[in-house]
């Protein structure tokens, strides 16, 4: 049987930095520490025999690593999605390639497990959906697992706690290159919480080790699995109800396991041995720590484990001590550390002889950990080295869009202007339909002559522009369609009676949509057949991205080139169907006639290639970063495919004018960039990126242009990266 890859790489690691192997063999690299917001775990993700950092976000499932450049210097990499969201149970070893490690994240609530392969920064990893052995994978550990079959990669221990009519199933997956497989299974008297894999002596493998949660209370269990089932290898009868453990080797050759329970600020500590194949626990022996405890982690360090404690201060953690501690007398705090101003202690990040320090934002929505410190030990004094910013976790979805570009290629049947027809398309799995209309190809002049009665300075010069064939949305989007996006329920009603592609279902559901609203976002003003308004740029991006999934269309917001062009048909005159303002009310709604509200898309006469409510209504959404000088920059020739790219949040351009606004803002040239106003009341914070609390008068349309671009241009129009507050 072989020993973990962990033990290995800590023996190796501590080797080098002088320490000895016996303690190495018993240092806990691969327990994976829980908080409320995020999963902590250590692994060697680029093979080159340095423990890496992973934190593991519980809502979004994405993975953040630190690869260990040198001792205490990580570089940090974007987030990984790993593919699902409400994760309950992390875990890391070699799934893919026996000298690599790797994560494997579980949901209950999703009903999901998945491997994912953490290469190294800037290179993408496989992923492995592995379906679940029963209902809701509440745990997943990877652990070796012995017996027929048995590989130098590390197997599965699945626990599904949703089953009738025993709820907790325990099942072993053997691990074939990825690829994994039943072994056994068994039931347990709980759910199991917490689960770890630890080695217990020194040189033997890991054993499984969990708190089971059930009717009779809560117990401590380790289980070996070298026959390939599980062998009971000791328990604790009962624990604290609620608690959580740590396990360390602070005495030398016995290991100890450490419980707590958040909000109180006892130890209960249990001694460790080994009777041949069984584990004894002694009895508990009670440290106070005189404050209320958060989280408590282990270091391994040379000399003996220590223990790092994050304590509660009122209602944010902002204070974190490290002890030294022999296993038997009372921990000895040697340093205590203080959160930042505006900061809370959110984890600890533990290596061999160090640990990063991670923190959060003190008040406002952002609660998973955005700053480390490193410290690393020297002598006896925790020294600090390295610091800085974690990887943001803003949305960002690229993951997607090769998949996504696959599946818009292999639809594509238009492939020259003359394919080009007028379209109405259901949203697949849905009775929502939308409907495009083709826009030629061709030159205009751009922006407003001086002369024009309500011209603004940005409105010139006019210069030419020159424009590819594309199609844009006869209608602004209305709430049929966006609430298909904004809520899954609103979806999902529809698939018992309407059938879909899994595959299409997959990609398009790992789409990130939109928070819940925080009041109702039509304002009172109608919902069926009127336009969706109050979205935030960044919001009216990833529906695109979303239908473009949904649908194998390309799809996205217009340049404002395109939406003046579109807009005004061939026309040159101040509105599309002439200079008269006194015949606006025939085509548009606006403050004159709007009865101060939005109105039913359509109701208005359309411009001469089909498009409805281009003026008035809800003004619309456009690609570019707002810039009142852009038009100056074109210079005296033809301008081809002007696109503003943005660079920050604010200010976006939008056109078309509202039913708020005068006869004058509805004009085919005239323009309006976003404000920070526009989300002022917000109750958010930070304020949201999806929606517009002051904004009841914005929306958007869509087009699709004739050519498709390449993935990497897809991410740059789904995708600006201006997208938080």
């Amino acid at each position: 049987m072989k020993l973990s890859k962990q033990l290995i790489l800590a023996a190796a690691w501590l080797t080098a930095s002088g320490a000895a192997p016996a303690l190495a063999a018993l240092s806990p690299l691969s327990f994976v520490y829980e908080t409320e917001r995020e999963f902590i775990a250590t692994g060697d993700f680029d093979a080159d025999k340095k423990p890496d950092l992973a934190i593991v976000d519980r809502d979004t499932g994405r993975v953040r690593v630190g690869y260990q450049a040198a001792t205490g210097l990580f570089i940090w990499s974007d987030y990984v999605n790993s593919g699902i969201k409400d994760v309950s149970s992390v875990t890391v070893g070699s799934l893919f390639k026996a000298a690599k490690d790797s994560v494997a994240v579980a949901s209950a609530d999703g009903n999901l497990v998945t491997a994912v392969e953490i290469a190294q920064p800037g290179q993408a990893g496989a992923t492995v959906v592995i379906p679940p052995p029963g209902l809701g994978p509440n745990s997943v550990v990877a652990i070796d697992v012995g017996g027929a079959g048995n590989t130098p990669l590390m197997d599965l221990f699945v626990n599904t706690t949703y089953n009738t009519p025993t709820p907790n199933q325990a099942t072993l997956l053997r691990d074939d290159s990825g690829k994994f497989a039943k072994i056994s299974s068994f039931n347990l008297s709980g759910a199991p919480q917490r689960a770890n894999r630890l080695a217990f002596a020194e040189g033997q493998p890991e054993l499984l080790a969990a708190i089971l949660s059930g009717d009779d209370g809560e117990s401590f269990r380790v289980d070996a699995f070298g026959s390939g089932k599980a062998e009971p290898a000791g328990s604790i009868k009962e624990v604290p109800a609620g608690a959580a453990y740590v396990a360390g080797n602070f005495r030398g050759a016995a290991r100890d396991v450490a419980f707590y329970v958040a909000g109180e600020s006892q130890l209960r500590v249990h001694t460790v041995s080994a009777d041949g194949a069984a584990l004894k626990f002694s009895e508990p022996k009670n440290h106070d720590l005189g404050k209320p405890i958060k989280n408590v982690y282990v270091v391994p360090a040379a000399g003996g484990d220590k223990l790092v404690a994050l304590f509660i201060e009122g209602t944010n953690v902002t204070t974190a001590t490290v002890y030294n501690f022999d296993g038997a007398q009372a921990p000895v705090a040697v340093q205590t550390y203080k959160a930042g101003e505006g900061e809370d202690f959110s984890a600890v990040a533990p290596f061999p002889n160090g640990f990063a320090l991670l923190s959060a934002p003190a008040v406002g929505k952002i609660r998973y950990s955005t700053r480390y410190q490193v410290y690393t030990l020297s002598g006896a004094a925790w020294t600090p080295a390295a610091r800085g910013s974690l990887p943001p976790l803003d949305d960002k979805d690229d993951s997607t869009v090769p998949d996504i570009h696959k599946l818009i290629l292999s639809k594509l049947a238009e492939k020259t202007p003359a394919d080009m027809k007028s379209y109405t398309n259901l949203i697949p799995g849905t009775t929502v339909k939308y409907a495009m209309v083709p826009i030629p190809g061709g030159e205009f002049l751009m922006g407003s002559p001086a002369a024009e009665k309500g011209r603004k300075d940005d409105e010139g010069p006019q210069h030419k522009v020159k424009i590819e064939p594309f199609w844009m949305g006869q209608f602004e989007i209305g709430w049929n369609e966006y609430e298909l996006f904004m809520y899954r329920d609103e979806e999902r009603k529809f698939k018992d009676t309407i059938p879909t592609d899994p595959a299409v279902d997959k990609v398009s559901d790992a789409v990130t949509r939109p928070s819940k609203p925080y009041v109702e976002m039509s304002f009172g003003m109608g919902k069926d057949g009127y336009p969706a308004i109050a979205m935030t740029h960044h919001a009216a991006n990833k529906y695109c991205h979303w239908l473009s999934a949904k649908t194998g269309h390309f799809y996205r917001l217009p340049t404002e080139a395109e939406w003046e062009y579109a807009c005004r048909a061939g026309s040159t005159t101040t509105y599309y169907f002439g200079d008269e303002e006194s015949k606006l009310a025939d085509y548009a709604w606006y403050e004159q006639n709007s009865d101060f509200k939005y109105q039913k898309v359509g109701k208005k006469k359309p411009n001469a290639w089909g498009l409805y409510d281009m003026h008035g209504n809800v003004t619309e959404w456009c690609l570019d970063q707002y810039d009142p000088a852009f038009y100056a920059k074109s210079g005296n020739g033809v301008a081809i495919e002007p696109w503003c790219k943005a660079t920050q949040a604010y200010p976006h351009a939008v056109r078309g004018g509202s039913w708020d606004e005068t006869a004058a803002a509805c004009r085919s040239a005239a323009r309006r960039g976003s404000d920070r106003a526009w989300k002022q009341q917000d109750p958010q914070l930070p304020k949201s990126v999806w929606w517009l609390s002051d904004a009841q008068w914005v929306g958007f349309r869509i087009v699709r242009p004739l050519k498709v671009p390449p993935p990497d241009q897809m991410v740059k129009y789904w995708i600006t990266g201006t997208e938080k507050d």
